[in-house]
């Protein structure tokens, strides 16, 4: 056996290697804990679970990557919804896209509905990164009947930097 493989073998076998760890991980999570307890708050109270997505509780919505958007939209294959703010959308939008605000429709704006045509597939997209107004809006016509969402995550940052067709309109 080699000298490494020896001398590896030995201090993991020694109590007081696994001791000392066992110091540092405590001390480290005590340290963590004390010094930030409004997260900790935060963490216990369940805010951050919106943070982490399960599939199995979204199960119309399917999460789609800049090629998969790419050829739908080129293709024609699909309705593109893009849930930010009416002067993002007037700013800039994949061409095509419809505008449905998220902060829109979480204000009470159901007759936004109307304006989304039946497809066979729905592409979700907001600024991307972060955002999560996509998936939010996702969750939202789910749970008003719609079938074939598709989130494109990487939204509208990632359109934009793979230097793919974009439209603006003047604010009305």
């Amino acid at each position: 056996m080699p000298r490494v493989l020896m001398g590896l073998k030995k201090i993991l076998a020694d109590k007081q290697t696994w001791v000392g760890l066992g110091l540092i991980f405590g001390l480290s999570l005590v340290g963590g804990l004390v010094s930030h307890p409004g997260l900790v708050r935060r963490f216990l109270a369940g805010e951050f679970r919106q943070a982490f997505i399960l599939k199995e509780d979204f199960p119309q919505v399917v999460f789609i990557s800049l090629p998969e958007a790419e050829a739908a939209w080129s293709e024609r294959q699909a309705v593109f919804i893009d849930s930010r703010s009416l002067e993002a959308y007037h700013r800039g939008h994949i061409p095509g896209a419809i505008s449905v605000p998220l902060e829109d429709v979480k204000s009470g704006r159901e007759d936004l509905l109307a304006v989304i045509p039946e497809a066979v597939e729905i592409i979700i997209y907001c600024e991307g990164g972060d955002c999560q107004a996509s998936l939010n809006l996702a969750r939202w016509l789910e749970s008003r009947g719609f079938k074939n969402l598709r989130v494109f995550s990487g939204g509208w940052a990632e359109w934009t930097q793979a230097g793919l067709p974009v439209e603006a309109n003047a604010a009305k």
